[in-house]
C-alpha cells in the first residue's frame, strides 16, 4: 500500500508542515513537490492536490505537497510571508523531498495559479527536470488586484458601501498595516513581490522539459500570456483543458479534476526517457 506520512521539516527559524506519499514500489526515479496556490484558492483546491499526489505515488513517483510558511498548518504568520521565504520554501522541499528517498534522482516542480508561478521562478535558479504549470499568474499586478478586489467586495456585503477603496488599501499597505483578503491579512513586503511578477520577463535560464496548462471551463482560445510564457521556455508544450476553476468554490464538487489530471499525467509519461 502507498504510504502517506505526515511531517514537519525546518526552513529556518520556521517548520513547514508537508505529507510524502511514496510509491509501494521501486520508485521510478523522479519525484515531484506539489505547490499550492495562494490564500483561500488552496484551500479549495485541497483535495484535488491530494488525489494527483496519490495517484503520481500509485504510478511510482514519489510526491511532497506542503504549506508555505503561514499557510496551512505550517508555523508562521501569514502576513510575514513574501515572495523570496515562499521560494526558499519551496528549494527547503525539495532537498527535504530527495533526503527522505534517497533513490530520487531528479525532482519536478508542480504547481497551481500562484503556486504555479513560483514553480517557475523556482525552476528558474534551481535543478529541476521537469515543470507542470496549471494555469500560471503571469502578471502579478493584476493578480493582486483582484486579490484586492475580494476586500471591496467584502465590505459592500458587510456594511452595503466601500468604505476603503482600492487607493486607501493600498495606501494602507504602504504605510506597514495589513488588508484582509477573505480571512488572510497581506502585508506590503507579499502585496509589493507579487505585484512585481513579470513571468514572462523573469523565466530566463529553465530550458527542461515544461507542461503549461491553461484550465478553461469555456474551451476557449488560450491567452496571449500563456502562449508567451510558452514561447519562453525552449522546450515546453502549451495546452488547453477543460476544467471547472476548482481554486474556487463552485457549485459542482471537483475531486479529481480529471481531463486536468488526465493531460498531465499523459504529458509526465510521454517525458519518460
Amino acid at each position: 500500500m502507498k504510504k502517506e506520512t505526515p511531517l514537519f521539516f525546518s526552513n529556518g527559524t520556521w517548520r513547514l508542515f508537508g505529507f510524502l506519499h511514496t510509491p509501494d514500489m521501486q520508485p521510478r526515479g523522479i519525484a515531484y513537490v506539489l505547490c499550492y496556490p495562494f490564500a483561500e484558492e488552496r484551500l479549495w483546491a485541497q483535495r484535488v492536490f491530494v488525489n494527483f499526489a496519490r495517484e503520481l505515488a500509485h504510478r511510482g513517483d514519489p510526491v511532497l505537497r506542503f504549506d508555505f510558511k503561514g499557510n496551512g498548518d505550517s508555523e508562521g504568520k501569514f502576513e510575514d510571508g513574501d515572495v523570496e521565504t515562499y521560494l526558499s520554501d519551496i528549494e527547503t522541499a525539495m532537498r527535504i523531498l530527495r533526503a527522505k528517498v534517497p533513490e530520487v534522482t531528479s525532482v519536478g516542480l508542480i504547481g497551481l495559479r500562484l503556486g504555479a508561478t513560483l514553480a517557475a521562478l523556482a525552476a528558474d535558479r534551481n535543478d529541476v527536470s521537469r515543470l507542470v504549470l496549471w494555469d500560471p499568474i503571469i502578471d502579478g499586478h493584476q493578480y493582486m488586484q483582484e486579490v484586492l478586489r475580494s476586500n471591496l467586495m467584502t465590505q459592500t456585503a458587510i456594511f452595503k458601501e466601500i468604505q476603503r477603496d482600492r487607493r486607501m488599501l493600498i495606501q494602507d499597505l504602504m504605510d506597514g498595516k495589513t488588508v484582509n483578503a477573505d480571512g488572510y491579512d497581506i502585508g506590503r513586503k507579499l502585496y509589493e513581490g507579487i505585484s512585481g511578477i513579470r513571468l514572462n520577463e523573469q523565466m530566463t535560464r529553465y530550458g527542461n522539459r515544461c507542461l503549461i496548462v491553461q484550465i478553461d471551463n469555456r474551451g476557449g482560445p488560450i491567452r496571449q500570456k500563456i502562449l508567451d510564457l510558452g514561447n519562453k521556455i525552449a522546450n515546453s508544450s502549451v495546452v488547453n483543458v477543460r476544467e471547472e476553476p476548482f481554486w474556487r468554490e463552485i457549485k459542482t464538487y471537483n475531486g479529481k479534476a480529471e481531463n486536468l489530471s488526465h493531460t498531465t499525467l499523459e504529458w509526465l509519461d510521454s517525458c519518460i526517457d
